[in-house]
C-alpha cells in the first residue's frame, strides 16, 4: 500500500513538473514583459523619475505627488471621461451587433459563408491601416467620402475628426466596424453548442423568433457573452492607436484617452513618474470594472 502511494505521489509530481516545464516559456515572458514592468511602474509612480533624468535633478521619492497631480489635473479628468464615453458607445453596440450577426450567419441560408468572410475580413487588417483608410472616409474636405455622400442628399459637409462633437463618435464607429467580425466569430462558436432540439421544442410550443432568441439563445450564450463583454471592455478602455494616428488627442483634447495621455506624459513630456501613476490607476480601474462585470453577470 505504501509503495502504491509513493508511486502515485511520484507520478503526480512528475506530471506537475512536466506541466510547469511546458508553461515556463509563457510564464517567463509574462514575468519579464508584464509583471516586472508593472512593479517598476508602481515604484516609479512614487518618484520624480524622468525618461532622461535632468542634471541637478536626481531621482527622488515624491510620495503621492504624482497621484495628487493626476486627480487634480483637468486634462486627466477629460481623458478619463473621454475613455468612458468611448466605452459606452462601443461596448453595448459591439455586443448587440456581434450577437445579431452571429445568429444571422449561423442560419442555413444560401451564401451565408460569404457573409462570414466579409464580416470577419476587417479583423485581419491592423488598426493602423484601418485608421489610415478611415481618415479618408472622415476627411473634412468636401471630397471626403462621408461629405460626398452628404452632399448627394443636399446636406452640409462636416468636419468630422476636426469637430469636438463628432471626433470621438467617428473613432467609435471605426473601431466597431473593425472589431465586429471577431466578436461575431466568438458568439458564433457559442451558438454551435446550443442543441437544435431546444429550438424544435420551442417551435412546437408556439414560440416566435424573438421568444426563441430571448428565452433560449441568450441564456445558453451566457458564458460566451460574459467573455465578450469583459474582453471588449478591456480592449475599448485601451484606446490608443486610433487617437495616435487620426487626431493626436485633438481637437481640443476631445479624443485624448487615458492610454494616449500616459504615452504623451511618459514619452513626449518624459515624465515617467507621472505616467506610471496613470498606469497604476488605469490598471486598478480596469481590474475593478472587469470584476464587477464578472460578479454581476455571474450572479444573474
Amino acid at each position: 500500500m505504501k509503495k502504491f502511494r509513493i508511486k502515485s505521489l511520484n507520478t503526480r509530481t512528475q506530471e506537475a513538473l512536466t506541466g510547469w516545464l511546458f508553461s515556463a516559456p509563457a510564464l517567463i515572458g509574462v514575468a519579464i514583459f508584464m509583471i516586472v514592468p508593472f512593479c517598476m511602474s508602481v515604484v516609479y509612480s512614487f518618484t520624480n523619475k524622468m525618461l532622461v533624468q535632468k542634471p541637478g535633478e536626481p531621482l527622488q521619492v515624491t510620495f503621492l505627488d504624482n497621484y495628487i497631480k493626476l486627480f487634480t489635473n483637468d486634462l486627466a479628468h477629460q481623458a478619463f471621461m473621454n475613455t468612458l464615453l468611448y466605452a459606452v458607445m462601443v461596448v453595448p453596440t459591439t455586443i448587440l451587433l456581434g450577437t445579431l450577426l452571429a445568429v444571422f450567419v449561423n442560419s442555413k441560408l444560401r451564401g451565408v459563408k460569404i457573409f462570414r468572410t466579409i464580416y470577419f475580413s476587417p479583423q485581419v487588417v491592423t488598426m493602423t491601416v484601418v485608421a489610415v483608410v478611415w481618415s479618408f472616409i472622415f476627411s473634412s474636405s468636401e471630397s471626403g467620402l462621408m461629405n460626398s455622400a452628404l452632399q448627394l442628399f443636399g446636406l452640409e459637409p462636416q468636419r468630422w475628426l476636426q469637430d469636438t462633437q463628432w471626433a470621438m463618435f467617428c473613432i467609435a464607429v471605426m473601431y466597431i466596424w473593425q472589431s465586429l467580425g471577431l466578436q461575431m466569430l466568438i458568439v458564433l462558436g457559442g451558438l454551435q453548442y446550443i442543441p437544435e432540439e431546444l429550438y424544435e421544442a420551442a417551435y412546437l410550443d408556439g414560440c416566435n423568433t424573438f421568444q426563441k432568441f430571448w428565452r433560449i439563445t441568450v441564456p445558453m450564450l451566457k458564458n460566451t457573452l460574459v467573455y465578450v463583454l469583459i474582453s471588449t471592455t478591456i480592449n475599448t478602455l485601451k484606446l490608443f492607436t486610433q487617437v495616435y494616428v487620426l487626431t493626436n488627442g485633438g481637437p481640443q483634447n476631445a479624443t485624448t484617452s487615458v492610454v494616449y495621455l500616459l504615452y504623451k506624459s511618459g514619452f513626449i513630456n518624459q515624465q515617467v513618474g507621472y505616467s506610471s501613476a496613470i498606469a497604476v490607476v488605469f490598471f486598478i480601474i480596469v481590474f475593478v470594472i472587469s470584476e464587477i462585470q464578472n460578479y454581476i453577470i455571474g450572479k444573474e
